[in-house]
């Protein structure tokens, strides 16, 4: 062999320097250090003072949390939280409960409200006939909803809605109602986003200018302006629409009645006065019913129901299913009776004929607990003792009435009290 020249040694070098530079792999950067990353820690909930609030609003956020409340939202809405003494007497004290029936409308269906209701019936006419029109629902009895409700607006509560709801159900006799209601507030706060300061309640957690509860914005708020948001505090129409759409759904019957006053005969049997005892019209009619003017009732086979809310010796009202969809809203039958005869006076009627039983002291709430519990020491079943003289311990006064040859109108009074002190010593 020949040997190579120094050009072709030249070459020969260049080509190993190639080929070995091609089999080696290029090593591969080094990936950057990414810096320390601080991950914020929850700081601990402050605590409120009371050690059962504070377990309360611990096991409700685990519960919210896994209903899809972000934590975020829980803790903004629940931020700074302590029970709220004054909602703990005014829960066991509600007006309609604990005030005689005359001095509740006296305050509900006050010669001004009436005059500021036809005011608004007025300065909100095109609206409400817009929702009545789609509704069916009177625009008189949107409107005394608002009035009794808000004062037209102008009494839309001062409470923290969260605070109210979780005082009351970390404790009491309403805790299932208050967590439901938290609940649907959290709902409501996590989807509409309103400012946590401008959700206000009363002290029950009902809000706006209709006072909705949570759990019923849920199901009846209504967009009445059209402008694609829902706001009961700052919206009007929102708010009258969203009584409408309530009342419409639970099935107000358009062009019907909520009732009217009427005249008992001195034969009557008051035992069948009661607002679940339901007769055909006609058949009231054949007893010797009649209106307050003394006019004959109705021929019709429309159910209602005789109601007496001072007892025998106040005025009588005989109701129709309309009377029914009011509870709905409230369930007192006081404040039906006030949405009623305040629509009705804003449209020139509703005056009552008979007198109130003014001279009645009013039984305060130890009274009627010892009433209930008198009723049942003497064989008649009130139901538990809870200061609420509802159906159960009107039907139990009404047996008792009857078998001590008294008027059986069901309504306790401080004598029938005496009376039963007495006879279970």
């Amino acid at each position: 062999m020949k040997p190579l020249s120094g050009l072709q040694r030249l070459v020969a070098l260049c080509g190993t320097l190639v080929a070995v530079a091609c089999a080696t792999t290029a090593p591969k950067p080094t990936p950057p250090v990414a810096p320390a990353v601080s991950i914020p820690v929850q700081p601990p909930r402050a605590t409120s003072g009371n050690a059962k609030f504070d377990a309360f609003l611990e096991g409700a956020r685990t519960t919210a949390l896994a209903q899809g409340i972000r934590p975020d939202v829980f803790d903004s809405a629940t931020r700074g939280l302590a029970p709220i003494p004054s909602i703990t007497t005014a829960n066991a004290n509600q007006p309609e409960f604990s005030r005689p029936v005359w001095s509740y409308l006296d305050s509900a269906a006050s010669p001004r409200r009436v005059n500021d209701g036809k005011i608004m019936l007025s300065r909100h006419g095109d609206v409400l006939d817009s929702i009545a029109a789609q509704s069916g629902v009177p625009k008189d009895i949107l409107v005394a909803i608002w009035g009794i409700e808000t004062d037209y607006g102008a009494a839309k509560g001062s409470y923290n809605l969260f605070a109210a709801l979780a005082t009351l159900a970390y404790d009491g006799p309403r805790t299932a109602f208050g967590t439901s209601e938290l609940h649907a507030a959290l709902r409501i706060y996590q989807d509409r986003q309103y400012p946590v300061s401008e959700m206000i309640s009363s002290w029950a957690g009902a809000f706006g200018q209709t006072q909705f509860m949570p759990t019923t914005f849920l199901r009846f708020a209504t967009d009445g302006d059209g402008d694609g948001q829902i706001n009961l505090w700052r919206s009007t129409p929102d708010a009258l629409a969203s009584a409408a759409a309530l009342l419409a759904r639970q099935g107000w019957k358009s062009g019907q009645p909520w009732g009217y006053e009427v005249r008992l005969p001195a034969s009557f049997a008051y035992e069948d006065a009661d607002t679940d005892t339901q007769k055909p019209l006609r058949e009231w009619r054949a007893r010797g019913v009649t209106t307050a003017a003394g006019s004959a009732l109705p021929a019709s086979d429309e159910s209602a129901a005789i109601y007496l809310p001072a007892g025998a010796r106040g005025p009588a009202f005989i109701l129709f299913s309309n009377f029914s969809v009011i509870l709905k809203y409230n369930n007192a039958a006081s404040y039906a009776l006030a949405v009623g005869l305040l629509a009705d006076r804003m449209t020139g009627g509703g005056v009552i004929k008979r007198a109130w039983p003014r001279d009645e002291r009013p039984l305060s709430r130890d009274e009627r607990m010892r009433f209930q519990t008198n009723l049942a020491r003497a064989g008649f079943d009130p139901g538990e003792p809870d200061g609420v003289l509802g159906r159960r311990t009107r039907a139990a006064l009404r047996e008792y009435q009857k078998a001590r040859g008294i008027v059986a109108d069901g309504f306790a009074t401080a004598a029938l009290l005496e009376r039963l002190d007495k006879d279970t010593r």
